[in-house]
């Protein structure tokens, strides 16, 4: 439940500021109603105008969270602020005066609107400038508070501010500290994955075989490519030429093994490292692929759209040196093509060896 209040309003924007706006009211609103409880029984308040105030404070609060529903981030954001300066403004001046030291809590928003606006340098300073504001106005408001305290109630009150701002300043670190961890994942997973068709990348491929290259007793390296993938771009229009690719990848999967590693190259280019396979089996998964991509025919407005695929394995049981034998798997792949393409060839041992579908 309460993932799902943070998450509102996350679909269009920057989801740490919308998340950490909606905590902020989330904790906000419990810890105002217990503050103001806490000082009507301390002070036995009874004046209808405390209570409407931190009423419409509370309505107010909540307004954020339906802002942020609307995909109103921005203006979300501003809002809660100022509620919570005006608010905090409104305690330290009229009510309880500077010595209650609520104005203390203004102090939390230094470091809110340096995560909350951090590419808003003008919002920011708007912000920060409201609050030197507020200060003004604490240290130099012209009236007695409402609301006197004596000694018992004024550390009563000084209790309640550095719990309350104990509490906003940990939770804001924490949610800061989730969110930092999720960008940091976010970003390591965009840098391994090819985003169109969400499977692994040229670098990402070599860094896994790399980490696995000592430990495997033979590798296959299957490369292929889409034939005449060019001419499909060039009659259908790129939005067409990606839906290929996306078929593809689709057929692909769903012929893999498990512990089979499948990279996009880059433009219709693709890979398939099957590490400690034995040679048959990895001309079997071949002629699967193949044969898959070529039956099923790819849906394009309504007409379906042949697709075939040439690729080249190159199997070794020694060397197991990628570079090479990614020049040996391309040499195959071409052979495939000049065969006719919507086939496949193999090479081992000696790159001069080949054996065709």
């Amino acid at each position: 439940m309460l993932n799902k209040i943070l998450n509102i309003g996350t679909s269009k924007g920057k989801r740490h500021a919308v998340r950490m706006t909606n905590l902020f009211v989330v904790i906000g609103i419990p810890l105002l109603i217990l503050n103001v409880i806490a000082q009507a029984l301390e002070y036995k308040i009874t004046v209808a105008e405390f209570w409407v105030i931190n009423s419409l404070v509370v309505l107010a609060y909540t307004v954020t969270i339906f802002l942020n529903w609307l995909n109103q981030n921005d203006l979300a954001r501003a809002w809660m602020l100022v509620v919570f300066v005006l608010d905090i403004t409104f305690a330290s001046t009229r009510w309880f005066g500077v010595e209650s030291l609520i104005f203390f809590h203004l102090i939390v928003i230094y470091p809110v609107a340096f995560l909350l606006w951090q590419d808003r340098p003008s919002t920011r300073n708007a912000i920060l400038a409201l609050i030197s504001v507020a200060f003004l106005a604490v240290f130099y408001w012209p009236c007695a508070p409402m609301f006197p305290s004596n000694i018992e109630q004024k550390q009563s009150l000084m209790a309640l501010v550095f719990i309350n701002c104990a509490i906003l300043l940990s939770i804001v670190a924490k949610l800061f500290s989730i969110d930092t961890q999720r960008a940091h994942r976010h970003l390591a997973e965009q840098a391994r994955i090819d985003p169109l068709t969400n499977i692994l990348n040229r670098r990402e491929l070599e860094r896994q075989l790399d980490t696995q290259c000592e430990s495997v007793l033979s590798m296959a390296v299957m490369l292929f490519d889409i034939d005449k993938f060019k001419q499909i771009n060039d009659q259908y229009g790129h939005h067409t030429g990606d839906d290929a690719l996306k078929h593809v990848v689709a057929c692909v999967k769903q012929q893999l093994p498990e512990e089979a590693m499948f990279a996009r190259f880059g433009g219709d280019e693709f890979c398939i490292l099957w590490a400690n396979c034995q040679r048959q089996h990895a001309q079997d998964l071949a002629n699967i692929i193949v044969q898959q991509v070529a039956e099923k025919p790819c849906s394009v407005n309504g007409q379906h759209l042949a697709i075939s695929i040439s690729m080249g394995i190159a199997f070794e049981t020694q060397r197991k040196d990628l570079s090479r034998l990614l020049i040996d798997a391309d040499n195959a792949m071409y052979a495939a093509k000049r065969k006719g393409r919507n086939t496949f060839v193999t090479t081992w041992a000696q790159p001069s060896q080949a054996v065709s579908a």
